[in-house]
């Protein structure tokens, strides 16, 4: 490690540390708060995101405002999403200086992202909190008015099902999930020492890139997924037995396989054949 470096990664978790103590503030686990100390892996996120003067951004946990003002330094506007209003109260006078920064004080499953974009294309950059990280991305990839791109801090294992590929053990119904909707990519892992506490577990950033049109037009997606979750709640199971309540009669796909071997295309390809 480079001695800028150093000085910077001890810059920012001194800074974080400072404000913490100042405040009289400590990291909330019931809220899953750790905090980013890391410059280098602000710096991937940005980078992930290929921020310009013209973006708009929502982040998700904008926390003491420390990584925000990072982020805000590269863009045209953005919106801080932060559930801990103590958090806002002392992220507004951290970014005090900043005049292109607005917050929400609201929980991130409770907020319509359409109503804090107004309409415009946006980009997502959220370190999430590793209890709600499935319906937070739930919530990204399937909302009316999809961001252009999300890059998000979450933990390594989860970020791992994200992007498995079919025929491994990571490979489950969250990955065909976050597949159908997105394109995504596995950035970098980041250590535990990143943050200020340290979690129990290491985190990677990943960026899902949601597709501007449905890849499957005419699928019926509420028998898609009905058919996913059926499968993969008894994974070690032959198909023909955990969708025994389906007719499957008209199933071309070798139905002693198990789910885990079958791709995102080949579940399509079931459901479309259980739909005729």
């Amino acid at each position: 490690m480079v001695a800028g470096h150093e000085s910077r990664v001890a810059s920012l978790h001194q800074i974080t540390k400072e404000l913490l103590q100042a405040y009289g503030r400590f990291p909330r686990k019931n809220l899953g708060q750790h905090f980013l100390v890391d410059p280098k892996v602000v710096e991937r996120i940005i980078a992930a995101a290929s921020l310009t003067n013209d973006d708009l951004v929502v982040e998700i946990g904008s926390g003491l405002g420390v990584v925000t003002s990072e982020i805000a330094k590269h863009v045209n506007h953005l919106a801080a999403i932060e559930i801990d209003k103590e958090l806002v109260g002392i992220s507004k006078e951290v970014l005090a200086s900043f005049t292109n920064v607005t917050f929400v004080p609201e929980d991130i499953l409770k907020v319509e992202l359409e109503k804090v974009t107004l309409g415009r294309k946006y980009k997502v950059i959220g370190n999430l909190p590793y209890y709600i990280t499935a319906p937070i991305v739930e919530k990204i990839l399937t909302a009316k008015e999809k961001p252009v791109v999300a890059v998000i801090m979450v933990q390594k294992e989860v970020a791992e099902r994200m992007a498995a590929t079919p025929g491994t053990k990571k490979f489950g119904s969250f990955s065909i999930f976050t597949q159908f909707y997105a394109k995504v990519e596995l950035n970098s892992f980041v250590s535990k020492s990143s943050f200020l506490p340290w979690p129990e577990v290491g985190s990677a950033i990943v960026s899902l890139i949601p597709h501007t049109s449905s890849p499957f037009p005419g699928l019926d997606e509420k028998l898609f997924f009905d058919i996913v979750h059926a499968a993969f709640q008894q994974r070690r199971k032959k198909l023909r037995n955990s969708l025994a309540e389906y007719n499957l009669e008209k199933v071309s796909l070798d139905l002693n396989r198990r789910p885990e071997t079958l791709g995102l295309e080949q579940f399509v390809q079931l459901a479309n054949q259980l739909s005729d």
